[in-house]
């Protein structure tokens, strides 16, 4: 099945059919037309993306395509394309269980949708749901246990003071902490870091958020992630749009002639620092 995403050109919507792999048999679904703001829709639950990716790290710099199917709390699906053709690598999880795909190598593995998991995969030590929130530019925990405080500096010029609101998660397995410019308001930057040491995980800067009523996705993010010494850039060029995706989108079944392989050994890295993509010439 082939993930639909919208054109953001124009406001038309069209599906993109990008995935040739035949993961199920439903057919790629056109995006729903544009509910009234002022009622809840099954459209607005889902999220899909395409962004143009590039990482750089102490292995050199790839560049790669990455599409994306999201539906909260922690169901998702990520596919990894080269410069041309079909998927590389496609993760889904159903919140529960991973089953990742190599289809170029006919292989696959499926096994409970752990961070530890997902991260040997993506290469991003979260949970489903935090890797939602990462891409989403959410808080990792829910709107009634985060803290909002406001901060205070004097600019250089004019004697003029500039606010902005730190947003922190109650202390769990990680330390979360995030900036944004008006209480409520949309997320800029973000650390992760573990629980217990302190020790950064990653840092995340979002930019270009979608305008209008809905939900302000970023369309640029970019994430560094201290662990490996990497940076990966993510532009979106389709999307990000909500959109109503069929369960199973992440359930994907295993197509016939498909070997399970330990997964992890088939990776040289994990997704997000370009296992799936060619290095740069």
């Amino acid at each position: 099945m082939s993930l639909p995403f919208v054109r953001r050109a124009g406001g038309a919507a069209r599906a993109l059919c990008l995935l040739t792999l035949p993961l199920s048999a439903l057919a790629c679904a056109s995006h729903p037309p544009m509910a009234d703001a002022s009622r809840p829709s099954p459209a607005d639950r889902g999220y899909r993306a395409l962004f143009r990716a590039e990482s750089e790290g102490p292995g050199g710099k790839q560049r790669f395509r990455l599409a994306v199917a999201l539906v909260p709390p922690d169901r998702l699906r990520l596919e990894f394309f080269g410069p041309v053709g079909g998927p590389r690598l496609v993760v889904a999880s159903d919140g529960s269980q991973v089953t990742a795909m190599l289809p170029t190598e006919r292989a696959y593995d499926s096994a409970p949708a752990t961070s530890g998991n997902l991260d040997a995969l993506i290469g991003v030590p979260l949970d489903g749901a935090r890797l939602i929130a990462l891409l989403t530019g959410r808080p990792m925990c829910p709107p009634e246990s985060m803290r909002q405080e406001v901060h205070s500096k004097s600019a250089v010029t004019f004697g003029r003071t500039i606010n902005w609101y730190e947003v922190s998660c109650p202390p769990d397995d990680i330390r979360y902490q995030a900036k944004c410019e008006d209480r409520g308001g949309i997320l800029r930057q973000a650390t992760v870091r573990e629980g217990i040491t302190g020790a950064m995980i990653l840092e995340v800067e979002y930019d270009d958020h979608e305008a209008g009523l809905g939900p302000r996705w970023p369309r640029r993010i970019r994430v560094r992630m201290a662990r490996t010494g990497s940076t990966v850039g993510l532009n979106a060029i389709d999307g990000p749009a909500p959109g109503e995706i069929p369960d199973a989108v992440f359930s994907p079944p295993v197509p016939e002639g498909f070997e399970r392989r330990a997964m992890a050994s088939l990776l040289s890295a994990p997704g997000l620092v370009g296992s799936t993509a060619d290095k740069e010439r």
